[in-house]
């Protein structure tokens, strides 16, 4: 499903926005059905719940990209990891609860403004932040973990939007959002220095960010594991790291928070 007022604003190509030629509409969101792109003449459907701007591409710069895309793997997400992580990582009581609690408290979202969520997964922090009087939306290359957001949203009747699209080449007007948020995912991303640039690009100034992660941890047996899921294309990042991206893509990083290897960076759009 998708905001039809976001569709000016969504441009696949660097061109202009895209039109809404027909398909299923209820209280201003498309349920299904098909946009246009004038400049380009290309259509793309919006179908399972979110609009597909991949289409046959997978998206996937990595092994850890593709498991995404696996059978089930949309299903079985948060209630087999996601709802577990924080505390299996961090080894204390760390519920979901507590991690939104976070995230929103570092993006600060203003009644009326727009967040979009990258590499949304199965839509965690995207309808967390529906339930906001905010326009939420969330973005991932996975088929199977879109239409699960879309289920999941749907079921506490949260109202999010959901594009399949890449979070290095963001489809989006350039300052078009309020703020950005972005759970885990920053580990996985191909060129995360590209999405932070990114990000900036379609960000108004003072925008605000929220980043969770999973920060280079200095124990032998951490090591050990993180050396193994980098050859999957995980990467891990140190503190310093970390601000030097965010200083470098435009953005005032905020005192960094960790608990044990997890970390939540918060920062500010830069003029």
């Amino acid at each position: 499903m998708i905001n039809g007022e976001l569709l000016p604003i969504i441009r696949p190509s660097d061109d202009a926005g895209l039109v809404y030629v027909g398909g299923i509409e209820e209280d201003g969101m498309i349920l299904e059905g098909s946009v246009n792109s004038p400049a380009t003449g290309e259509t793309y459907k919006i179908k399972n719940g979110y609009l597909d701007l991949l289409k046959a591409r997978t998206g996937a710069h990595n092994v850890a990209n593709l498991t995404n895309f696996l059978p089930g793997a949309g299903r079985a997400y948060e209630p087999l990891w996601r709802v577990r992580s924080l505390s299996l990582l961090t080894g204390e009581h760390f519920p979901i609860e507590r991690e939104l609690e976070i995230i929103t408290g570092l993006v600060r979202p203003v009644s009326g403004g727009r967040y979009l969520d990258l590499g949304c997964s199965a839509g965690l922090y995207t309808r967390s932040l529906a339930t906001e009087p905010v326009d939420a939306v969330g973005i991932d290359i996975s088929p199977s973990m879109l239409k699960e957001a879309a289920r999941r949203a749907r079921d506490i009747g949260a109202k999010p939007s959901f594009i399949r699209a890449s979070a290095m080449k963001l489809p989006f007007a350039g300052a078009t959002f309020t703020g950005a948020v972005c759970g885990g995912s920053l580990n996985e991303f191909a060129d995360p220095s590209l999405v932070l640039r990114e990000t900036r690009r379609v960000l108004e100034r003072g925008g605000r960010l929220a980043i969770m992660g999973i920060l280079r941890t200095g124990t032998p047996r951490g090591r050990r594991l993180q050396r193994l899921l980098s050859t999957g294309g995980v990467r891990f990042l140190d503190p310093d790291e970390l601000r030097s991206l965010l200083d470098h893509a435009g953005f005032e990083p905020d005192p960094l928070q960790r608990y044990g290897p997890i970390f939540f960076a918060g920062a500010t759009r830069r003029a």
